[in-house]
């Protein structure tokens, strides 16, 4: 601290000249709401819909400008969470995140400090905690862009920010995130490399305070530079291989659960682990395959009944073996119910039967037109893995069909079956075990309403799965995958995403039938009036909120899919990355060093698709040129760190692009 004090001594005497360099605070200008006052519900009229509006003082954001890239998702956050605090620190920890993915810190730290002008007085502690923590975050990756001679003002101001949130709230571990990731960045003569180990270490001997999976990867990352700048070339390894980068320097932070190798293709999980969601009875395994493995002890303790039948032979294998290793007394495993025939769902199915040829396994006699989609050939293999088989797929037979609901008895316990027709596909069962409280809900909402690359997803019939699984006023819904089942684990969940999802909609169809692409009705930021005081679905709705304006668009446009300029239409042309090469190359006669400084803009302004759709063009005009590689790793990067939460499969394909894989946190890591 002594050394903090003499560099403030120093800059005192330029304080006038410190002050005109910095950035100004713009939210002075914005009056603070009491705690017990809460603004007023603004709509405006967005393309042929009454939608949400930014709450007053906040007009200036979620507007599409020529000089400001478009986002779907900071668009969304801007709006709802203009209205107030909420306690849930995910959202403005993954809004604080797409700012920096984007390279718009500067209009983040103006949305930020707005907020913590308005709101300060109705925070929490905790809360606020949460929000300076993302501001500081905020602050420390745009300090290169502030002019020098304000530079050190700015990030020891940046560690006061810090400092007033771990004395609010010091058991936090998003506050130790922060400040150990701030503190590791700063040159040297900071002396802030001890902090930041010490906030790093905090947070890793606390695994059980890991937000979610995966969240500690960068502190292990960082830990490992630590170390070996230390000299301590042992613990350096260490950690270098939990945080799973031995391969390659990632360009921005991770923080998710998604993984994607070569050989076993994409895990919804970045790691093994096991949670209970009814002790002793109901067990979700996860980090094997892209599936989430689920099992339930019957109430005579002597059946074991497996919720489909996982994603390939040998992860639904190491599973089972994970999960009866540390509960040694489980009963046999006898029965299988089959959610629907995705290949994550049923790929494990030889296994199955491996382990006991009379297994009885339960599903829909209208599987067929499911696995003959699964069992096309897909350009991205790290989606399957490149051990992936389609007889694992092709073999499935279920040996009891349920065409009907049916209910049956499995070792005492009441299992309720129900087939139905899924916003996925058209061969879904819901399993409802009304004594337990619980009902797998397999992939029915999966926020993709089928595979993206299919024409799959029945956007009416999610309305009725939904309606369904309401009317069994379950205590736990599970599905298919963790991130969904995040999203909708709760009836209050359901029930709310139920009447948002209808509104979108039909908001949809309104526009598609006037002539709008789906391009067009993303880009209008459609938020139902009313969705602000609903924190609890904030997610719920971002996540499948573009996906269910394409699947609806996918149904109702033709093959030249009109847009409302008359000027974007999509499929009349045939251009291609190659003819976006010529471009470059040919009509615009730029060479490659130009075509890395029109690359670097790109993604300094935030415009990331674009930055790696003309990338990967210029790599067919210029081989082997290491700069446009470079950025073109870096947009893929800066792409999936903003789908890392909530888009599989665009993670995968980007993953894919830039040629990289993104590695399991090895289990001894595991919560």
């Amino acid at each position: 601290m002594d050394q903090m004090k003499r560099i403030r001594t120093l800059l005192t005497v330029s304080t006038i000249l410190l002050s005109a360099c910095a950035p100004q605070n713009s939210a002075n200008d914005v009056t603070p709401l009491g705690a017990d006052i809460k603004p007023k519900e603004r709509v405006v009229q967005s393309g042929l819909s009454t939608s949400l509006a930014p709450a007053e003082a906040f007009e200036s954001f979620a507007k599409t400008v020529d000089d400001r890239s478009f986002h779907s998702d900071i668009a969304f956050y801007e709006v709802v969470l203009s209205y107030g605090p909420i306690s849930d620190p995910r959202p403005i920890f993954l809004l604080a995140n797409a700012y920096i993915a984007t390279n718009q810190q500067s209009y983040g730290i103006s949305f930020l400090e707005w907020l913590l002008k308005r709101y300060s007085s109705s925070m929490t502690d905790d809360v606020k905690a949460v929000y300076l923590s993302a501001y500081a975050l905020l602050r420390a990756t745009y300090a290169d862009r502030v002019p020098l001679p304000g530079r050190v003002f700015w990030v020891l101001d940046t560690f006061d920010i810090l400092e007033d949130a771990k004395a609010l709230s010091e058991e936090n571990p998003l506050v130790h995130w922060s400040a150990g990731l701030i503190y590791s960045q700063v040159p040297g003569f900071f002396g802030k490399r001890d902090e930041a180990m010490a906030e790093l270490l905090w947070l890793v001997e606390r695994p059980e305070l890991e937000p979610n999976p995966g969240f500690y990867r960068e502190p292990y990352h960082i830990l490992s530079k630590l170390y070996a700048r230390a000299g301590e070339a042992e613990a350096a390894e260490r950690y270098l291989k939990k945080s799973g980068y031995e391969d390659y320097e990632p360009q921005v932070p991770f923080m998710g659960w998604f993984v994607t190798t070569k050989e076993k293709g994409l895990l919804f999980s970045p790691t093994p682990w096991i949670e209970e969601i009814v002790a002793d009875r109901v067990f979700a395994v996860r980090g094997f395959g892209f599936s989430d493995l689920h099992f339930v002890v019957s109430d005579d303790q002597r059946a074991l009944i497996s919720i489909d039948a996982g994603t390939q032979p040998y992860s639904m294998e190491a599973g089972y073996k994970f999960l009866v290793e540390r509960y040694p007394d489980l009963p046999k495993l006898t029965t299988v119910f089959v959610t629907h025939a995705h290949w994550d769902h049923i790929g494990g199915f030889s296994y199955l039967m491996s382990l006991n040829p009379e297994m009885t396994i339960y599903g829909r006699g209208n599987y067929e037109g499911t696995v003959d989609r699964v069992l096309r050939s897909h350009s991205y293999h790290q989606f399957r893995g490149a051990t992936f088989e389609n007889e694992w797929v092709s073999a499935y037979r279920p040996n009891v069909v349920v065409n009907n609901t049916t209910e049956l008895t499995v070792g005492g316990t009441s299992f309720e079956l129900i087939p139905i027709t899924s916003g996925e596909t058209e061969d879904a069962l819901l399993i409802h075990v009304p004594d337990l409280g619980v009902l797998f809900m397999g992939d029915a909402l999966m926020p993709f309403y089928g595979e993206p690359w299919v024409e799959e997803g029945f956007i009416d019939a999610a309305m009725d799965a939904m309606d369904t699984a309401l009317d069994r006023k379950p205590t736990h819904i599970l599905h298919g995958h963790l991130g969904i089942t995040v999203l909708y684990a709760t009836s209050e969940q359901l029930e709310t995403f139920r009447g948002a999802y209808e509104w979108l909609v039909i908001e949809t169809r309104k526009h598609l039938k006037s002539g709008y692409s789906a391009k067009d009705i993303i880009r209008l930021n459609l938020i139902p009036p009313g969705l602000q005081n609903q924190p609890h679905v904030f997610f719920s709705y971002l996540a499948p909120r573009d996906p269910i304006i394409k699947r609806t668009a996918d149904r109702l446009v033709g093959i030249f899919r009109e847009d409302v300029t008359g000027r974007d239409p999509g499929g009349l042309d045939v251009l291609t990355t190659v003819e976006y090469g010529r471009l470059l190359d040919l009509y615009l006669g730029l060479p490659a060093y130009m075509v890395a400084k029109a690359l670097r803009r790109m993604l300094d302004g935030g415009d990331l698709e674009l930055a790696l759709q003309m990338a990967v063009a210029a790599e067919t005009r210029y081989p082997k040129n290491a700069a446009i590689t470079r950025l073109k790793e870096e947009a893929g990067d800066r792409l999936r760190s903003v789908a890392q939460y909530f888009d599989p499969f665009k993670f995968v394909v980007y993953t894919e692009l830039i040629g990289k894989e993104h590695k399991s946190i090895p289990a001894e890591s595991a919560r």
